[in-house]
């Protein structure tokens, strides 16, 4: 898989979003998946980004005694994409979260910036799949 980058995406309401929830709130929605979790906020390295993909998404994060896909933790927390990260600071807990959407495919919001950059659909088709052939039904 080759991750596409398209200038102009940043500048979308959608394309950085945060979610900010408390220690509490953290425990009790993953407490609905794994009952025996534990977490010692005080530790610097209990919750912890541990791995990422190729497409810079999370791959693996720490939550104490658990370690969760990146997948998981964005359905967990409801999160946009799995491309986040994470601080922590006065018992809360920041999600940091870039883009919208599983990260496979054609991005939206990039392929409206290239329209608005003036980028007709081949154009816009050709920088997200790359070696791909657009032809008329007729002749296929």
């Amino acid at each position: 898989m080759q991750v596409v980058e398209t200038a102009g995406e940043e500048g979308y309401s959608q394309y950085l979003s945060e979610v900010e929830i408390s220690n509490d709130e953290l425990i009790n929605k993953l407490k609905t998946k794994y009952q025996d979790i534990q977490i010692d906020f005080s530790k610097e390295d209990d919750i912890k980004i541990l791995e990422y993909t190729d497409g810079n998404r999370v791959k693996t994060v720490k939550f104490g005694n658990h370690n969760l896909s990146g997948v998981e933790a964005r359905t967990i927390f409801n999160l946009k994409s799995a491309n986040f990260e994470i601080t922590k600071q006065d018992g809360k807990i920041k999600f940091t979260v870039k883009g919208y959407g599983h990260g496979v495919g054609m991005s939206q919001t990039g392929a409206d910036s290239l329209a608005k950059q003036g980028k007709n659909f081949e154009e816009i088709i050709h920088h997200f799949y790359t070696n791909v052939e657009i032809k008329e039904m007729n002749s296929v």
